[in-house]
């Protein structure tokens, strides 16, 4: 994504301002802040930080302000000790007012600038700062040499035909499984993809745009034009999509979905994990509903996804609970001292443990090579295409088959259902000359993720009550410590080991969550919120916790049950449109007692465990105040069920009420386990795809 130049804000940055920087981070056996990457980092022509402007000029005259009254002319003129005794004013007496916010502001430009890989103008254009190095972060490990690999060919706007058997709306893994079913069944089928066909190089190393932790516009999407409306309880406010990814509840607009992207954990939902409502019933103000299939209907359906997506695990106490046709088909990760240190623990707790499950290559396979274990899996393109997604997998194969077209950079704008055959209005090129097609198909299948899929079809006029309803994602737990020797300083990929011992067991109501590993964290993520207390927030003692004390910050992660709502939904925001005059995607999200049942009880094991494997300061980190209401795992927006008062969808995908429509995504979810859910979209979605074919083209 090329972005708008701008202007530099170098300007702005006097001497009594350079000298508050390299106070911020003073020089010791590394260079200080501005030289070590502030200064390059504020001379790109880059309109994202024209939010610090305001407050570059005000601390511009409070500095020589405070100056003057300490007897000298200026800040820059003054002794180290008093720049900091100001500084320290500023932060902690916000004394001027006002003084602590823009302090801050301040703070953050030098961490993004000293600590963040980073490509404002465009992927190739990169800034890599000093502090990198300090710290020994590598994006790629020594002696690796990156894999680009072969762009996947689409088709231009004049090329697509007027009508194709099947239309599938993203390629994402519902998407993508679905695409390739359908054609190497002997079906035409059209690829809808909203992302340019960007190379991997394009979403790796850019830790100020990347999706995970983007502080800017995006890289994965989805760009200006298209907002979304969070309903808070208070408010309304809008989310631009142009800042926080996890804000908007970004999951990857960018060809092969979130799958691009992800660290790859690919686990089976448990038996009970279909039967939500049997086991536990209903607590008052839930909407929990059992799948309208159980474990053992998926379980080929599992293996298959584990085989034709690629997952290295082990059998062991992790598939104890989860009956299995066949293992998979490469070892797990090798392993790594995060895994040593908890297993241990876990056995000395009794409890079973193993290597996660990973769609990554733990050995060379599919014609490609093993993981390098780059420090920046999760949130990142692979720098050697051993990631296993959507991408790399079912949509190169959909069209070997030579029955699938792709079309890149078009958004569909309307789904119809008839009773002879259903058609989508989209706009094509829409990053240049955009131009508005209408294309008709036999079936069309929206897999465009738990917010817009139900989005289209509300603004489409199809679907019922239900369709939008019982939003909901996962429950996540972060629990942190600290080690005496450094457990996990950027190895990758990320996760390595977990236990599921408290899913659906007795020391974690409502079926409890997966307990893993807490993966490293990127530099600018650690420079910006130290996981110990009491670090400094800035200065001599901040920047030798980064190179010193930052490594033995370790931790777990728990993801647990959400208990659905039928309150929190998507709906269709009255006022607000996208750039095409949609209505934008409104989110509510209402948050169950139940649900903050499991967060306590991850909580309490997550620190059993790390106080087993002998860490100490054990204290929980929590999320920002004002979360999205939808996230990476979201799910049951168009749950299946038998019944159309309670369901939005029938047990094949198909949309109650329409003939040709179906959905083939993670909306379907009912209730979304304790575990990532993709492999379960992957499942699924063979299983909906299959049939699909099965009973063309209305799915009876």
């Amino acid at each position: 994504m090329v972005r708008s130049p701008g202007v530099s804000t170098i300007d702005l940055f006097s001497a009594n301002i350079r000298a508050a920087v390299d106070r911020i981070i003073p020089a010791d056996d590394w260079p200080a802040g501005w030289d070590g990457g502030v200064s390059a980092y504020v001379s790109l022509a880059n309109e994202e930080l024209d939010w610090a402007r305001p407050a570059l000029g005000w601390l511009e005259t409070a500095l020589d302000t405070a100056a003057r009254a300490s007897g000298g002319t200026s800040f820059a003129g003054l002794t180290a000790r008093q720049q900091d005794a100001i500084l320290t004013s500023f932060e902690i007496a916000d004394d001027p007012p006002g003084a602590a916010a823009h302090f801050a502001a301040l703070r953050r430009i030098c961490w993004e600038g000293f600590y963040a890989s980073s490509a404002h103008r465009s992927p190739t254009e990169r800034h890599t700062p000093i502090g990198l190095e300090m710290v020994g972060f590598r994006a790629v490990p020594h002696g690796v040499i990156p894999i680009e690999p072969d762009p996947i060919e689409g088709i231009r706007p004049d090329q697509v035909r007027t009508g194709y058997d099947a239309i599938v709306i993203g390629s994402g893994p519902g998407g993508g499984v679905a695409a390739e079913t359908l054609a190497k069944a002997g079906k035409t089928v059209l690829l809808i993809e909203r992302g340019l066909p960007l190379p991997n190089s394009a979403l790796r190393g850019d830790h100020l745009h990347g999706k995970r932790n983007a502080v800017y516009a995006p890289s994965a999407g989805p760009g200006p034009g298209h907002p979304r409306l969070a309903r808070l309880q208070d408010d309304d406010r809008i989310i631009d999509g142009t800042g926080d990814a996890s804000l908007y509840g970004l999951n990857a607009m960018v060809f092969g979905g979130g799958t691009r992207l992800w660290q790859g954990m690919s686990w089976r939902f448990l038996p009970d994990d279909f039967a939500m409502a049997r086991v536990f019933g209903n607590p008052d103000g839930a909407s929990l509903a059992d799948w309208p299939i159980d474990y053992d209907e998926m379980e080929p359906y599992y293996t298959r996804a584990e085989w034709e997506l690629g997952v290295s695990g082990a059998e062991g106490s992790l598939t104890s609970r989860t009956p299995r046709s066949a293992g998979y088909p490469m070892p797990p990760m090798a392993t790594e001292p995060a895994r040593d240190l908890l297993g241990a623990a876990a056995d000395a707790l009794g409890w079973g443990w193993g290597p996660i499950p990973l769609a990554i290559n733990s050995v060379p396979h599919g014609g490609r090579p093993a993981c390098v274990r780059c420090p920046q899996c999760v949130g990142h393109a692979c720098p050697v295409n051993a990631k296993n997604g959507s991408n790399n997998t079912f949509i190169p194969r959909a069209i070997a088959t030579g029955n699938c077209d792709v079309l890149f950079d078009a958004e569909v704008i309307e789904v119809r259902d008839g009773a002879r055959s259903a058609s989508v209005t989209l706009i094509a090129s829409t990053s240049t000359t955009p131009v508005e097609l209408t294309v008709i198909g036999e079936v069309v299948v929206v897999s465009s993720g738990a917010v817009e899929t139900p989005r289209l079809l509300l603004a489409s006029g199809i679907g019922n009550d239900q369709l939008g309803r019982h939003l909901h994602d996962h429950r996540f737990v972060t629990m942190l410590g600290t080690t005496d020797e450094p457990v996990k300083d950027f190895v990758g990929p990320g996760h390595s080991v977990a236990t599921l011992d408290h899913v659906h067991g007795e020391s974690i109501p409502w079926g409890g969550g997966v307990i893993v590993d807490l993966m490293s964290l990127l530099p600018l993520t650690s420079a910006s919120n130290p996981a110990m207390p009491g670090v400094p927030r800035w200065g001599a003692g901040h920047k030798e916790w980064m190179r010193s004390g930052r490594p033995h910050a370790f931790g777990v992660f728990g993801m647990g049950q959400e208990i659905p709502m039928a309150s929190s939904r998507v709906t269709l925001a009255d006022h607000l449109r996208d750039r095409w005059g949609r209505p934008a995607a409104a989110l509510r999200k209402d948050v169950h007692w139940a649900s903050l049942d499991v967060e306590a009880g991850m909580a309490r094991v997550g620190a059993q465990w790390l106080e087993a494997a002998g860490a100490r300061d054990i204290r929980r980190q929590h999320g920002p105040a004002t979360a999205s209401a939808a996230g990476e795992h979201s799910c049951g927006t168009a749950r299946m069920g038998s019944d159309p008062a309670t369901s939005a969808t029938d047990r094949w995908g198909r949309v109650h009420g329409a003939r040709r429509v179906f959905v083939c995504d993670s909306s379907l979810h009912p209730t979304n386990g304790s575990v990532n859910p993709a492999l379960t979209i992957v499942a699924n979605a063979l299983r909906v795809a299959e049939h699909l074919t099965q009973a063309w083209p209305t799915g009876h």
